[in-house]
């Protein structure tokens, strides 16, 4: 055998060799494999929820997942269980759906697919047919006597079958029952999401209302008082008096700090609402008679928590408001007491409900300043600073009468007019007055200075 015959049945057995391994991994390529378990979307947990109390009512706001568990979009959901427990410590997040009551159901419209047109967001949202992915929506929870109570307690699940052992009593559980809300989103399929994050308050005694509301107007602003929560007796127990020193043997007593477990205690108790009593101002107004009614669908997740006119809680018994004529208006008080998230508000007040009257003429215009010329009177004066005023009326007679009368059908809209109907040589004497814009008669001011002044 020769090189050259070699290397050429070398290179045919390498080409033969490279067929059969080509062979090979197509076949392994071809070859089935367990099969893959499907992908199932659910919803992420929802982690932002709001609760708070306002009197005898809880208002719980939610934020509706826009993404499923792994972050991916659109997110597969079709509602929201909202649920409530009320005891001193929250169930554990596998015992919420057996020992909390359903308080609210609210339907998710799923989003639009990737291919689907996109929302006409000139429209309001119709949230007759569900909330939208990634808005807030309300609901509002009847705090009953029921639910004012202590709640089922969840059973500690066991393990075996040993002996009973005599519980632990906890020292540390604390003394004021609390009102626990959390919510869990579900597929279109009904598949749950993981429970989110809880929100709560306490469930502690309310301040007692004021017992009345009283308001006063003048033409700029709205004066409303009202009397301390529980009358003379809760203004002397809310202002209590400033602490008074020791004596001079009781500051070298020697100092007992406590144990441990008595500090362990004191830390696990819940804040209590303490402070003064403070106040929540409420402003109902009648609607707009020229506005056009309101098309939008009442639906029981498209609740509103109250919002207080004031920016912040009162620790005085009046507020000032701005006033608007002719539109009925009722003003309530709420008692606060504590700080956030340990803050109750009692509830309401007796209305006041009213309708504000315009009963305030303009003032006078000033400076009226009569200039004679050839053909007539000129006349000037400072307008009005008021708003609401719309016109002037001039008025005039001869030097000798008492009482003036109007010179112009209409009035008049500039500080300024010139008096044409005059005969020269005559003397005449000028006012005016301001009108203001009240339907269907206008308040009339006192008259300006009056000025006589001789035509040409």
């Amino acid at each position: 055998m020769n090189f050259a015959s070699f290397v050429v049945k070398k290179r045919a057995s390498w080409s033969s060799w490279l067929i059969v391994f080509v062979a090979f991994v197509a076949a392994a390529c071809g070859k089935k494999g367990p099969p893959l378990a499907p992908i199932v979307r659910i919803p992420a947990p929802v982690s932002m929820i709001q609760a708070q109390r306002v009197g005898a009512e809880a208002f719980i706001t939610v934020t509706v997942p826009a993404k499923n568990i792994d972050g991916s979009m659109p997110v597969d959901i079709g509602r929201i269980e909202i649920y409530g427990y009320t005891g001193r410590r929250p169930p554990s997040n596998a015992q919420w759906v057996s020992v909390a009551d359903l308080v609210a159901t609210i339907p998710v419209i799923p989003p639009p697919s990737a291919g689907a047109p996109p929302a006409d967001t000139t429209q309001p949202p119709d949230l007759s047919k569900g909330a939208r992915t990634g808005t807030m929506v309300t609901v509002i929870d009847t705090l009953t006597p029921q639910k004012l109570v202590q709640g089922k307690i969840p059973e500690e699940p066991r393990r075996g079958r040993g002996a009973p052992v005599t519980p632990i009593v906890n020292t540390n559980e604390p003394d004021v029952l609390r009102r626990f809300y959390m919510a869990i989103a579900f597929s279109e399929r009904g598949r749950p999401g993981p429970p989110g994050t809880a929100a709560e308050f306490p469930l502690g005694e309310t301040p007692e209302p004021p017992a009345f509301v009283n308001a006063y107007y003048t033409e700029t602003m709205m004066d409303v008082e009202w009397p301390p929560s529980g009358g003379i007796i809760g203004f002397l127990f809310n202002n209590a008096l400033p602490p008074e020193e020791a004596p001079l043997d009781a500051q070298f007593e020697p100092v007992v700090l406590p144990s441990p477990v008595a500090q362990t205690a004191a830390n696990a108790t819940v804040v209590l609402p303490t402070g003064p009593v403070m106040y929540n101002v409420y402003r109902e107004i009648a609607p707009d008679p020229f506005a056009l009614p309101d098309a939008t669908t009442q639906v029981p997740w498209a609740g509103t928590p109250p919002t207080p006119i004031n920016p912040a809680p009162l620790a005085t018994t009046s507020f000032m408001d701005s006033v608007e004529f002719d539109r009925e208006r009722c003003y309530t008080v709420r008692p606060v007491r504590g700080t956030p998230p340990n803050m109750v508000e009692g509830d309401p007040s007796p209305p006041n409900c009213f309708i504000p009257v315009d009963l305030f003429p303009p003032a006078p215009p000033a400076r009226l300043v009569a200039v004679a010329d050839e053909g007539g009177i000129s006349l000037i004066w400072e307008p009005n600073a008021e708003p609401d005023v719309v016109g002037y009326m001039v008025l005039r007679g001869e030097a000798t009468d008492a009482t003036l009368q109007p010179l112009t059908p209409t009035p008049v809209t500039e500080p300024r007019f010139r008096d044409t109907h005059v005969t020269a040589g005559k003397k005449y004497m000028y006012a005016v007055v301001a009108l203001d814009s009240r339907l269907p008669v206008a308040n009339v001011s006192a008259e300006s200075n009056r000025v006589d002044e001789t035509a040409r």
